[in-house]
């Protein structure tokens, strides 16, 4: 940000902020990023009864340094999935001033791009708006959108674009549909106002680009870093623009669409789209809690779509399905976290439900809990997954789950897979699912951390099916793929490009088929239904299932570290972890020696590389030499190393090729990985202990297990320890 003069009133503020610096009491990029919000345009707006400049005044003349430091040390900038943060006053959090500036740059993006390809797409110059039940997204009162979210639709009507606003909050999933599936309304583009799984003092905007995923591209940001002074930032009056139909609701009718067509998403039903009682048993119960979020209209909805009894064996824990920003059943409404789903498992035991699922805030991610019976329960006894007589599958075992059942009952109910069908899991997710994908003959891709990576890809798919079909014989144009069925869509699929059968990754978050870009907990939460009431017809639990991939593939277990370093010190923790990594790999790794080290940023002067311990190169970021026998992977010593290309260049071409990221992966001699990384979406590093079991004879055993579960302990702790020697001091300085 180009800092604007200071306001007269502030110049001494300005000066008092200077010295500030020069002794080293905040960072040059606070007082930088101070300086500029006292500018007028900044300084008079007015967040949560203090104005801008009147807040920074205040801290400054108190030398509140730390708290100035974490207000304003960094600019808050679009990462994995959006923009977020706690809403205060500051450059680094998130407000309304972050809102309209990272607003307005997409009001902008949406118009370049508009010009490009809206009228070639078929698509209106529109934006569609979802939110979730937070503060500022939900208005209580009203049950209507919030201060944020008509703050946005201001922006977006005074550049001429015409809002869609959902009539009251809608999941995720149902915002990304809504840009590319309905027929009824055809918005170019689309936002979701949310922190997702955060905290309630959060919120937080996701962009969404017009082939209905999250914008996977700097373009959006680069805009918003060229507007200096807040005044640039357009709008209109609220009322106005709903009087001139510049602002419409929406809700109902995109409702009945989504859950029409996810029907199609399910294995084992009859033409009608109601669950085959030969395969699927009729008295599963299922506890359900949106966790005060989004999902409690549309997820009874789709299983009663279904034919699922809602009425006897649909449980909700009534207190979470309900929107509820403050979130006072579960402070942190986050499925990963055991916490979150406490009520859910509580009511799960009153009512002897076979399985329990509960949706975060924004409908994207889902917890999944199982009721242990027999031997389980001695099995399971000491394991912290087991709550109440309940296990609760980690995002990874769910993954595995979906992956199983997917391959192994669309190749029973049709006699095959379709032709070039392909999973999508991201690199710091199991590696199981691609064993199992293996054995199938289906085709794995591993992008990045983040669902944007999957939902473009999968856009790119279509786009190549469709621009090979018109091509050949005049099919359906893209503008045109809405209007395709499933069935249809594999066909054109299998034949021109590649097939998304399912997508997912560790955080809890997956999809099937193409209808959704992104994380869609919905329709997996009634795949999760299906498969349970599948197994049990079988007399079996998902637990049981999850031991039988064991021993047919062998076991795996997976372990995601997750450790917060907030505010201006806990960056410099962050960056300085990275760079103890980078400059000292490790040999080893809680006993087990590395043969691979992959660094996926460019060093200066450098391409990336796959390196052994040695310094020498495995291989380079450099395309493929035969795109149609490219598998995306490299064997060292037996070991499948995941390359910088995936195995759909032969379709998509040059975007087959993993973009950067500031991430580092160990690869193990045994198939073991360890991925070393920034969160993207929060003040936090992730370390992924991703750990195999042998593929011999004795796969599963207790002893295999025994083992691969030792060295999660160990490598966890060993890796943590690192972590922490580094950022120790750091933190100390800091206070």
């Amino acid at each position: 940000m180009n800092a604007p003069d200071p306001d007269a009133a502030f110049h001494e503020t300005a000066r008092l902020l200077g010295e500030a610096r020069d002794a080293g009491h905040i960072k040059p990029d606070t007082c930088a990023n101070a300086r500029a919000w006292l500018a007028n345009s900044f300084a008079g707006v007015d967040i949560d009864g203090e104005t801008v400049g009147a807040c920074i005044d205040r801290l400054t003349r108190a030398g509140d340094w730390h708290t100035l430091n974490d207000c304003f040390f960094k600019l808050n900038r679009f990462g994995t999935a959006g923009v977020r943060g706690r809403l205060a006053i500051g450059t680094a959090h998130f407000n309304i001033i972050v809102l309209g500036l990272g607003v307005e740059a997409h009001a902008r993006y949406i118009t370049e791009s508009y010009e490009r390809n809206g009228r070639a797409l078929g698509r209106e110059k529109a934006a569609i708006l979802a939110y979730d039940s937070r503060r500022g997204s939900f208005d209580p009162a009203g049950a209507g959108p919030g201060f944020l979210v008509r703050e946005a639709a201001c922006i977006y009507a005074a550049h001429g674009i015409r809002v869609y606003l959902f009539d009251t909050v809608a999941p995720t999933p149902e915002l990304s549909f809504a840009v590319t599936e309905c027929s009824s309304i055809r918005p170019y583009a689309g936002g979701v106002f949310t922190a997702s799984h955060n905290p309630a003092t959060d919120n937080g905007f996701k962009p969404y680009d017009y082939y209905g995923g999250q914008i996977v591209h700097s373009r959006v940001q680069q805009i918003a870093d060229s507007i200096s002074d807040y005044a640039q930032v357009r709008r209109i009056d609220y009322a106005e623009a709903c009087a001139r139909g510049d602002i419409v609701t929406v809700g109902p009718d995109i409702d009945a669409a989504y859950i029409e067509k996810e029907n199609q998403l399910a294995v084992w039903v009859d033409r009608n789209g109601h669950f085959l009682p030969a395969k699927i048993a009729s008295d599963l119960r299922v506890v359900f809690s949106s966790l005060n979020g989004t999902t409690q209209r549309l997820v009874p909805a789709v299983l009663a779509r279904r034919g699922f009894d809602t009425g006897h064996n649909l449980l909700p824990v009534a207190g979470q399905c309900v929107p509820d920003g403050q979130f006072t059943t579960c402070t942190r409404p986050n499925p990963e976290e055991k916490q979150a789903l406490s009520e859910a498992v509580k009511h799960a035991a009153r009512e002897q439900a076979d399985i329990l699922v509960a949706t975060d805030p924004d409908g994207d991610r889902l917890g999944v809990g199982v009721r242990l019976t027999g031997e389980h329960m001695l099995t399971y006894a000491d394991d912290p997954a087991r709550q109440h007589g309940y296990y609760l599958l980690s995002g990874n075992q769910q993954l595995v789950l979906l992956t199983d059942y997917i391959l192994s009952q669309l190749t029973e109910r049709d006699g095959s897979l379709p032709r070039n069908s392909l999973i999508s899991k991201t690199l710091a997710s199991t590696d199981l699912a691609k064993t199992i994908a293996d054995a199938y003959d289906v085709v794995t891709v591993e992008p990045h951390v983040g669902f944007k990576y999957i939902g473009e890809k999968i856009d790119l798919y279509a786009r190549a099916a469709c621009d090979a079909a018109g091509k050949s014989s005049g099919g359906p144009g893209i503008q045109n793929y809405h209007r395709l069925s499933r069935r249809e869509r594999v066909r054109l699929l299998e034949r021109r490009s590649l097939c998304v059968l399912f997508g997912g990754e560790e955080s809890y978050g997956s999809l099937i088929g193409d209808y959704v870009k992104d994380k869609d907990a919905v329709t997996v939460t009634a795949m999760f239904v299906e498969m349970a009431g599948f197994w049990k017809r079988q007399c079996r639990t998902l637990i049981d299932r999850l031991e039988e991939i064991w021993r047919l593939y062998g076991y795996a277990r997976e372990e995601t570290i997750s450790i917060s370093y907030s505010g201006a010190a806990g960056s410099d923790a962050i960056a300085a972890i990275m760079a103890d990594f980078r400059a000292d790999m490790p040999g080893t790794i809680a006993g087990r020696p590395v043969i691979a080290a992959l660094d996926y940023r460019t060093a200066p002067g450098r391409t990336r590389t796959a390196l052994r311990p040695d310094g020498s190169i495995i291989f380079e970021d450099l395309p493929p030499v035969d795109p149609l026998e490219h598998t995306g992977y490299f064997t060292v010593g037996g070991i499948a190393v995941p390359m910088f290309w995936h195995a759909d260049w032969r379709v998509i071409g040059p975007a087959a090729r993993l973009p950067e990221a500031d991430m580092l992966m160990y690869v193990l001699d045994d198939g073991s990985k360890i991925i070393v990384r920034p969160s993207g979406t929060e003040p936090k590093m992730k370390l992924y202990v991703l750990a195999r079991g042998t593929s011999g004879p004795d796969r599963a055993g207790a002893a295999d297990r025994q083992r691969v579960n030792a060295f999660c302990l160990k490598a966890g702790t060993e890796l943590s320890d690192r972590l922490d020697a580094v950022a120790r001091p750091l933190l100390k300085n800091a206070h």
